[in-house]
């Protein structure tokens, strides 16, 4: 069965419009009623004729209704105008950012951005996300004062791992000094890369996310700015997220070492003699990078200027990076010893 057609192309589909349906409708009545009106005329007693006023009546009769049609199709005309400009001025809109009301929080090339706004002070603010199965991704602390606040996200979860792309629950509370929940409107910005027609209204689509232009609350070419406030604290949260990688890593480094060292102890070998050396080493860079994260978040965190919170923020970044790649070395060292273990005992 075809699908039902509706939205702002639904008139152009249908064929015809409700006037030119009234005015075809209107002129098959009059065509009857003037059949029926000449056959009354040629069948009339000479000696008592038909009231001329009561047909002229009902040719008058006619006469309004096809003016009241002829209004009826030039506001049709005025209201496709009206559709074909606001179809042109909601097109105009694709390739800006735009900052929508909405609970979902989308994650596009590995980031998203969100604001949300404290109708009144409060005091614990808590951020939440979650993905499509309802487990929890991301969970900070908020700002506690009255007003809008920006949060810059890296799109990486409780563990350090990058999240794919796409929508995920945004849930942000907050409680006054009695206890109470304080209103809370949340926000997302995107790009909008596309417009739909569909339904009865148009509607944007921001990346995969249809948006009512109800919803909308500001346009831009560019990414919405932050204040200095919140990108202090967006700087924050993305060294703090940076230093978890890092620790992360170092404990992975560690893991490797210790079993190298198990393996060592249990196979005489040179080669698994070399790569616990390799792992040592390995473990030595994980810590000091982990060192060097931790040291950059601190100064993120006592940061006053979101000059120094970023520059804290990719230093933490860095650092996690080194980190990583120490890990995934003691993790290799740790697979060539097995490797070189087995190949002993099947020479032996």
């Amino acid at each position: 069965m075809a699908e039902s057609i509706s939205g702002l192309g639904a008139a152009a589909v249908a064929g015809q419009s409700r006037a030119e349906t009234d005015r075809q409708k209107l002129a098959d009545d009059l065509d009857d009623f003037m059949t029926l009106l000449t056959t009354q005329l040629q069948h009339q007693d000479p000696l008592d004729p038909m009231d001329a006023n009561e047909f002229t009546t009902q040719l008058v009769q006619f006469a309004s209704v096809e003016q009241q049609i002829s209004q009826n199709s030039n506001l049709e005309t005025l209201i496709k105008a009206q559709e074909t400009a606001q179809l042109s001025s909601v097109a105009s809109y694709v390739g800006r950012m735009a900052e929508v009301k909405t609970n979902q929080v989308q994650i596009y090339n590995g980031e998203a951005e969100f604001n949300y706004v404290l109708h009144e002070d409060s005091v614990a603010t808590l951020i939440n996300i979650q993905d499509s199965s309802g487990r929890t991704v991301f969970s900070g602390e908020g700002n506690v004062s009255a007003g809008k606040h920006g949060v810059l996200w890296d799109g990486s979860d409780l563990s350090g791992n990058q999240l794919p792309d796409g929508l995920y629950k945004l849930t942000v509370t907050a409680l006054d000094a009695d206890g109470a929940p304080v209103d809370i409107t949340t926000t997302a910005v995107g790009k909008i890369t596309g417009v739909s027609y569909a339904g009865d209204e148009p509607e944007l689509i921001m990346t995969n996310q249809a948006v009512k232009l109800a919803d909308v609350i500001a346009l831009k070419q560019e990414a919405i700015e932050l204040s200095e406030v919140d990108s202090i604290a967006a700087a924050q949260l993305k060294a703090k997220a940076s230093n978890q990688d890092a620790v992360n890593s170092a404990i992975a480094a560690q893991d490797s070492y210790n079993a190298l060292v198990t393996l060592a102890e249990d196979n005489d070998l040179e080669a698994v003699q070399t790569q616990l050396t390799a792992a040592e080493k390995a473990v030595n860079e994980a810590a000091e990078a982990q060192s060097d994260a931790n040291e950059a978040y601190q100064t993120a965190e006592n940061a006053t200027s979101s000059y120094v919170a970023a520059e804290a923020a990719q230093s933490a970044t860095a650092a996690a990076a080194r980190a990583s790649k120490a890990a995934s070395e003691a993790s290799i060292a740790l697979a060539k010893a097995k490797a070189a273990v087995k190949a002993a005992e099947d020479a032996a």
